[in-house]
Formats: C-alpha cells, sequence, structure tokens
C-alpha cells in the first residue's frame, strides 16, 4: 500500500494537476478487458471455433466470413428470400441466428448443412459477426 495516498475532494481539485491513477501493469490492466475484445477488433470476420469441427470428413477450426464484404445487392436480396422462406419472422433480420448462417453460407460457399449442425456457441459467433459488419458504420 502506498502511504502517500492523499484523498482528494473534488472542489479541492485544482485545474491543471495531475489526476492521481493507480498505475497497474499491463497484464493486470488487459485482466479487466473481456477476452472478445483483446482478440483481433480489425479482423471480427475471422471466426475461430472453440473446438474443431467435423463436417463431412473435414475437420474445420473457423471460417472466414470476409467474403461478406464482396456480396452484391443481388446476392442480398437472394439472402433475403432464403430468410422469407425459412419462416422467420423479425423485424431485424440481420440480427437473427437464421439470416446469419445464410449470410455466411454465402459468403463463405459453405452448404446450409454445415451452419445447421454446427453448435450453438459458434453460431452466436458468427451471428454477432454478421450483426456487426451489417451495422457497424465504416
Amino acid at each position: 500500500m502506498d502511504n502517500n495516498y492523499k484523498e482528494t475532494n473534488r472542489e479541492d481539485f485544482v485545474p491543471g494537476d495531475e489526476i492521481p491513477v493507480a498505475q497497474v501493469s499491463d497484464e493486470e490492466a488487459n485482466k479487466l478487458i473481456p477476452a472478445e475484445l483483446v482478440e483481433d477488433e480489425d479482423n471480427f470476420l475471422k471466426i475461430t471455433f472453440s473446438k474443431p469441427y467435423n463436417f463431412e470428413g473435414e475437420i474445420f477450426n473457423g471460417i472466414d466470413l470476409s467474403g461478406l464484404e464482396d456480396i452484391k445487392g443481388r446476392q442480398l436480396t437472394a439472402i433475403e428470400k432464403a430468410f422469407g422462406k425459412a419462416g422467420v419472422v423479425s423485424s431485424m433480420p440481420e440480427t437473427t441466428s437464421t439470416y446469419a448462417k445464410i449470410a455466411a453460407s454465402a459468403a463463405t460457399g459453405l452448404p446450409a448443412e454445415f451452419f445447421e449442425d454446427l453448435p450453438g456457441k459458434e453460431v452466436r459467433k458468427i451471428k454477432s459477426a454478421v450483426t456487426r459488419f451489417f451495422y457497424e458504420e465504416d
């Protein structure tokens, strides 16, 4: 414990004085940041699975959704039509797991069955990335 600590009341603070802040190591500071945010923020479209996923004899450790950046209006219409045929009703379809799986299939070229059998935790990651992609401002 630092014995030089002095409590200061707001009314005693003089503008221009240095505001005392507790110093912690980078390691300790990083423990305060949620793990999801410590990952590569610039690459949120690259999803890493918690454990390997076996689909039709091929092992996947994750997927790359950066193909979303190349989707054209015609493909968005097809995604919306497929979403409508799925029977899910939502005023914000981009926030649903169903929409995310359809969009991920379009972005990756992987079949719909790939996403249907994927563990829920991984679908949630994909949903978060797709939602962020469609709602994040450049």
